[in-house]
C-alpha cells in the first residue's frame, strides 16, 4: 500500500551516505511540499530549521563542506541579491528601520550552508518527495478551501491567511505536481493528477485573478516537459476521469471568475464615476503611480526598502492621515525600483534568473529537464502574479522561491527518475544491508 511505501522510503536508513542527515533531508524536503496550502509560515520555519541544522553540522564536521563550480555561481547570484539590497537599506535616511528588511535577507544566504547538506543524500532520492508532497498537499488545500468557503470566507486562502498568497502557491504547486504524471506508480499518477486539478480549484476559489493568468503558462511548460517523457496508456476509462476533472474544474472555477469580473468590471466603472472612491483596481493605479515617481525622485540607488511607502505616498501628495496602509506597491518590479532604484530593479532580474541558470548549468539528461521545467513553473508564477500583488519580501514567498533553486541545485543533469515505490524498495534492500 502507498502510505507504507511512503513511510519507508521517508524513515528507513539507507547506505553509503550519513543517515541520520539524508533522512532529515527528506523529511524536510516532504514537509516543504506540503506547507504551501495548509500551513504557510511552516515554509519559513522549515527553510530557517534547515538552514540552521546544515550550519551546525557543518561546524561539527558532520559532512564535508562542498560546493560545486555551478553552485558557486547560484549562491553569488543569491548573495549579490542580498548585498545590493542591504546596500540600498544602510545608504538611505531611517537606517534604524532598515534593520527588519535587513534580517529578511538573511534566508537567502542559506544557499552557502544548505545545498552541500542536500547533496548528503543520493541523487534522484529527495525530488520524489518533493512532487507527491506537492500533490498530496493541494488535496489537503482543497478541502481546507471548502471549508472556508462554506463556512468562514468568500475566498479561499487555505493556511496561507492571505489569498493572494495562496492563490500563487496553489497555482505553483498544482503544477510541480503534475511532474509526476509519468510516474511507474499508478497511485503516484493519480496523486498527480489529483494535485494538479485540485490546485486549480483552489486558485479559482482563492479569486486571485493574476493567479489565473498563470495558468495558460503553466500548461505549455508542462506539454513541452510532457511531451518528451513515456507516459502510460490511456484507455477509454482514464478519457472519461480526466474529462469528468475538466468538467469539475470548470464547475468550480465559473462561479468565482463570473463573481471576480464583475467586481473588476465594477472597479473600473468606479474610477468614472466615482473617482474620489477607492477600490482594489483604484488603489493599484494610485500605488503604481506613487511609485513611478519616487522612482524618477531617486532611480539610481532608489529610496531605501524602509522608506518605500513613505516615498509613495508624499509622492502622491497625500497627507499623513491619509497614507495608504500597503507594506507593498503590488508590483514586484515597481517595490525594486522604489527600494533600490536602478540597482534594485538589476538585483530581482539577477534573483528571477537564478533558477533557470541553475537548471541549465547542469549536464543534459532528464535531471535537467526536468529541473528546467520547475524553474520555468516557479520563476513565471512569480513574475506573473508579481505584477500585480508581492513577490518578494513576504517570508514564505521567499521561503519558497529559495527552497525550490536549492532544490535544483542539488540535482544532477543526468538525476535517474525515480518513484516513491522504487525508493521504498531500495530502502527495504539497505534495511537489510545496515542489519548485515
Amino acid at each position: 500500500m502507498f502510505p507504507a511505501q511512503l513511510k519507508n522510503a521517508l524513515l528507513l536508513p539507507t547506505t553509503r551516505r550519513l543517515i541520520g542527515i539524508d533522512r532529515n533531508n527528506r523529511i524536510f524536503t516532504f514537509l516543504f511540499a506540503l506547507f504551501p496550502g495548509l500551513l504557510v509560515s511552516g515554509t519559513s520555519v522549515t527553510l530557517v530549521c534547515a538552514f540552521l541544522w546544515a550550519i551546525i553540522s557543518l561546524t561539527i564536521g558532520r559532512y564535508p563542506y562542498r560546493l560545486t563550480r555551478e553552485d558557486r555561481i547560484i549562491a553569488w547570484f543569491f548573495t549579490t541579491y542580498v548585498l545590493i539590497t542591504a546596500f540600498t537599506a544602510v545608504v538611505s535616511p531611517n537606517l534604524g528601520k532598515g534593520a527588519e528588511y535587513l534580517l529578511k535577507m538573511i534566508p537567502f544566504l542559506a544557499v552557502w550552508a544548505v545545498i552541500p547538506r542536500l547533496r548528503v543524500s543520493l541523487d534522484g532520492r529527495l525530488f520524489p518527495f518533493f512532487v507527491t508532497g506537492a500533490g498530496i498537499g493541494m488535496i489537503g488545500a482543497l478541502i481546507f478551501s471548502i471549508i472556508q468557503i462554506s463556512f468562514f470566507a468568500a475566498r479561499a486562502s487555505g493556511g496561507a491567511g492571505n489569498a493572494a498568497v495562496f492563490g500563487l502557491f496553489t497555482v505553483l504547486f498544482g503544477s510541480i505536481s503534475l511532474l509526476n504524471a509519468h510516474s511507474d506508480s499508478r497511485t503516484e499518477r493519480v496523486i498527480a493528477i489529483a494535485g494538479f486539478t485540485c490546485g486549480l480549484i483552489c486558485a479559482f476559489l482563492s479569486g486571485t485573478r493574476s493567479a489565473w493568468l498563470v495558468i495558460p503558462f503553466h500548461c505549455a511548460i508542462l506539454f513541452w516537459y510532457l511531451r518528451g517523457q513515456t507516459l502510460p496508456k490511456i484507455n477509454r476509462t482514464v478519457k472519461f476521469l480526466m474529462a469528468l476533472l475538466l468538467l469539475v474544474v470548470i464547475l468550480a472555477a465559473a462561479p468565482k471568475v463570473v463573481e471576480r469580473y464583475e467586481a473588476l468590471q465594477s472597479d473600473i466603472v468606479q474610477l468614472d464615476e466615482q473617482p474620489d472612491s477607492v477600490s482594489s483596481l483604484s488603489a493599484r493605479l494610485l500605488l503604481w503611480r506613487g511609485a513611478e515617481t519616487a522612482f524618477l525622485a531617486s532611480p539610481i540607488i532608489g529610496q531605501g526598502p524602509q522608506n518605500r511607502m513613505t516615498s509613495v505616498n508624499e509622492a502622491l501628495g497625500l497627507p499623513v492621515e491619509k497614507y495608504m496602509t500597503f507594506t507593498h506597491v503590488h508590483n514586484g518590479f515597481l517595490n525594486a525600483a522604489v527600494d533600490g532604484g536602478v540597482l534594485g530593479i538589476l538585483a530581482l532580474l539577477l534573483l528571477l534568473s537564478t533558477p533557470i541558470v541553475a537548471a541549465r548549468l547542469k549536464k543534459a539528461g532528464p535531471g535537467r529537464d526536468l529541473m528546467t521545467a520547475l524553474s520555468l513553473l516557479l520563476v513565471t508564477s512569480y513574475v506573473i502574479t508579481g505584477m500585480f500583488g508581492i513577490m518578494f519580501g513576504h517570508d514564505a514567498t521567499d521561503a519558497v522561491f529559495i527552497y525550490l533553486t536549492l532544490l535544483i541545485c542539488s540535482v544532477s543533469g543526468t538525476m535517474p527518475s525515480l518513484s516513491i515505490r522504487q525508493l521504498a524498495d531500495q530502502a527495504e534492500e539497505d534495511k537489510a544491508a545496515l542489519a548485515a
